[in-house]
């Protein structure tokens, strides 16, 4: 058996990000500078073990993980809420959905907490500050796009001539704001004679009317555990089939890749990446029709003259 054990403390300082000028008169309308005393602290632990068995024996294997423990926060930064994610379409573009926040991590969702429909059909938000109205300053922070936990599991079997190997990851922690969601799959849907999925009919009392506001009504977890790839490799004898003198070896394999993936997201996929910037910063864990990973399957032929 051998492993690892690792720790990490990194801060970045100075951070570098599009701002807009105090100034009017300006040749641009947003240049980029470096933040005074921003910073940004990652820290953690990253374990790896790894066990191999007598090689020598009939049937052998090897078996390993690793897991990341990840500790991310944002540090003296003069913005209340800098946007790294905001809503779009009709009656939601610009709406924040993620962003830096003081001493919360990266990709923090910031947002209205759901609390059900009301007597008028309409959404129900909890009242953080007690002042009987909902307004802007009732959001608050309700989870984070990075993950807290981040693994990977990974092993090789060999049995006689027959081999099979089998790759893991998953990660957790993490929510995922299903902007999908939003956009195609609320009650509004069904008055305009749209497809639609259950979620339009989860509250029968909700009007037609009802506002698609950023709020965690569309706020998910976003954990899940994924098997990447799985080989299943034979290696032929040439001899044993006549063809000892074309091939020193033969090897067939079947490889399928992003075989199954277990969470409770209800989108496509729980590994949302879609590349997309506010303000020059990278977004997180918003799902705006990301478009599925495929399930491939592969067949091998390995011939060794």
């Amino acid at each position: 058996m051998t492993g690892t054990l690792d720790y990490f403390n990194k801060v970045s300082s100075n951070i570098l990000l599009e701002v807009v000028p105090a100034d009017p008169v300006q040749p641009t309308s947003t240049f980029w500078d470096n933040i005074d005393n921003m910073k940004i602290f990652n820290s953690g632990i990253e374990l790896a073990l790894n066990y191999s068995s007598k090689p020598q024996s009939t049937f052998s294997y090897e078996i390993g993980g690793n897991v990341t423990f990840i500790s991310n926060e944002v540090r003296d930064s003069p913005y209340s809420v800098l946007t790294t994610g905001a809503a779009q379409g009709a009656g939601q573009t610009g709406a924040t959905i993620n962003g830096y926040i003081n001493n919360q991590p990266i990709g923090a969702f910031y947002m209205l907490q759901f609390d059900g429909i009301g007597e008028d059909g309409l959404n129900r938000f909890v009242d953080i500050n007690g002042d009987g109205e909902i307004l802007d300053n009732d959001r608050s922070v309700v989870g984070s796009a990075i993950p807290k936990v981040i693994y990977g599991i990974n092993t090789n079997m060999r049995y006689k001539n027959f081999d099979l190997g089998l790759n893991f990851n998953g990660g957790a922690g993490n929510k995922i704001y299903n902007h999908t969601t939003m956009s195609l799959f609320t009650k509004a849907q069904l008055s305009r004679s749209n497809n639609t999925t259950a979620f339009a009919v989860q509250f029968p009392e909700e009007s037609f009317n009802n506002a698609n506001t950023v709020s965690t009504r569309f706020l998910e977890n976003g954990a899940f555990f994924r098997l990447n790839n799985a080989t299943l490799g034979y290696n032929v004898n040439p001899g044993q089939i006549g063809m000892g003198n074309a091939f020193e070896t033969i090897r067939v394999a079947v490889t399928g890749q992003n075989l199954f993936v277990i969470t409770d997201y209800s989108g496509f996929d729980p590994e949302v990446n879609t590349g997309a910037t506010s303000a020059g910063i990278q977004t997180f864990g918003i799902d705006r029709f990301t478009y599925p990973r495929a399930r491939t399957f592969m067949v091998n032929l390995n011939l060794t003259f």
